[in-house]
């Protein structure tokens, strides 16, 4: 009896102790997660910070090649409103898509390119699809600054959890059988 209760406070302990930011086994090989650690711990008002140190871009070349992804952990919205900054490196264009509930509901993302002289500029706007993959123009080594909004009715209570996901381009020339969500591109 007693073997039996340390098996599973031992089996329950090892999932607790499981990091949320843990999703890198998850990913394909030369693919990394590039969310800090401690991201998503801490939001106030519903503003998550930066999300990752590293930036989103593909360095190396060959088998030495790496894709740098930014995929958050599950957030929550505060007050029907999340935002987050995502630092790009050396690339031209990404995907963005997010993953949610699938519910009667308005999901809106908003992106805008935040200049290293604190400019900025909107690149997209938009409610989204359910399963939706968006491709984005961006600048080099500049950053996100992304804004999820939800519409419902009042009456209406459900799980406002959302997972944003930004790509380079060439995760999906790459590996292009692993599409976690999106199923459609913006053409669609």
């Amino acid at each position: 009896m007693l073997g039996k209760i340390f098996i599973n406070g031992a089996v329950l302990l090892a999932l607790l102790l499981t990091p949320a930011w843990g999703e890198d086994v998850l990913l394909p090989a030369g693919i990394k997660n590039t969310v800090r650690e401690d991201f998503g711990l801490i939001a106030l008002s519903g503003d998550y910070g930066l999300g990752n140190y590293t930036p989103v871009e593909v360095v190396g070349k060959g088998e030495r090649r790496e894709v740098r992804i930014f995929r958050s952990p599950q957030l929550h919205l505060y007050r029907k409103h999340a935002s987050m900054q995502v630092l790009l490196g050396d690339v031209k264009q990404v995907y963005v898509w997010v993953e949610a509930p699938l519910v009667m509901a308005n999901w809106h993302l908003s992106v805008d390119l935040l200049y290293q002289d604190g400019t900025r500029r909107n690149i997209y706007s938009r409610n989204l699809k359910p399963g939706s993959r968006d491709y984005l123009d961006v600048e080099p080594h500049t950053r996100l600054d992304c804004q999820i909004y939800f519409k419902t009715s009042p009456a209406l209570k459900i799980d406002r959890q959302f997972i944003l996901n930004v790509s380079p381009l060439e995760m999906w020339a790459t590996w292009p059988d692993f599409l976690p969500i999106p199923y459609h591109t913006i053409i669609d």
